[in-house]
């Protein structure tokens, strides 16, 4: 049996209500490296800070067999499962490859 006031222990089930909440998690994969995010929404600059890539590289959404270019101030709505690939400027074209 509780001994305090009502007031203090609504405010201990609204701290443990808050503790309890998990904000969701989404799996990214850059390069095929797993990496963890809580944000819904992240920019391409974001998405190579996430994953330690340079900001002077090209990145890519890869979806099935489409590969899109997303720019650095770009925003992408982040779904689990999401696949991207970083690549060094000027290696996609005649003579380069993002695979």
């Amino acid at each position: 049996m509780y001994n305090g006031t009502v007031e203090a222990y609504l405010s201990q089930i609204g701290e443990r209500a808050m503790s309890d909440k998990h904000e969701p998690e989404f799996r990214i994969f850059v390069n095929n490296q797993e990496f963890v995010t809580h944000k819904h929404q992240l920019i391409g600059t974001e998405i190579k800070e996430l994953a330690s890539i340079p900001s002077d590289y090209e990145l890519f959404e890869v979806t099935g067999d489409q590969t899109m270019p997303v720019g650095n101030e770009q925003s992408v709505h982040i779904h689990n499962n999401q696949h991207f690939r970083a690549i060094p400027a000027g290696t996609f074209g005649i003579y380069g490859s993002a695979a």
